[in-house]
């Protein structure tokens, strides 16, 4: 009775300790066969990084973490990173324009209004499934 006890404690401080939160989670909707991106906020609320290392969406044939870099002096570009690491007790933020998640090869077209359900894969916390809306990009400032 007590290694069980032990065991169900030894469970419940490793699953706290990989707590991470996914906050505003939406899509960018796609022009009709273009690809589009997911966006939100990865909360780490523990005391030790965590590394986002894949994400699922089965309406796309790939899905790749990106980043946009500066090209030149006037231009930006986009490419696959391979991790993303969410740093201890801090947030990191995938908006336009910066990280986020590529959606490539959509199966069908996705449009303002509606939800899809879609999986982020971390190195310790696991799989995180999440409902993201579609909604439309922010304007440029």
């Amino acid at each position: 009775m007590k290694k069980i006890f032990l065991l169900l404690i030894l469970t419940s401080f490793t699953i706290a300790q990989t707590k991470i939160e996914i906050k505003d989670p939406w899509l960018r909707p796609n022009a009709k066969g273009a690809n589009s991106a997911l966006f939100f906020i990865a909360e780490n609320k523990t005391d030790k990084a965590d590394t986002l290392i894949a994400a699922k969406f089965e309406n796309s044939e790939v899905v790749e973490l990106h980043e946009t870099y500066k090209k030149s002096e006037d231009m930006m570009g986009m490419r696959a990173v391979k991790f993303v690491v969410i740093p201890p007790k801090s947030n990191v933020v995938f908006k336009p324009r910066d990280l986020h998640i590529m959606l490539i090869g959509l199966k069908k077209d996705i449009k303002i209004g509606e939800n899809y359900n879609l999986s982020l894969i971390f190195k310790k916390a696991g799989e995180i499934k999440i409902n993201a809306a579609v909604r439309d990009m922010p304007k440029m400032k």
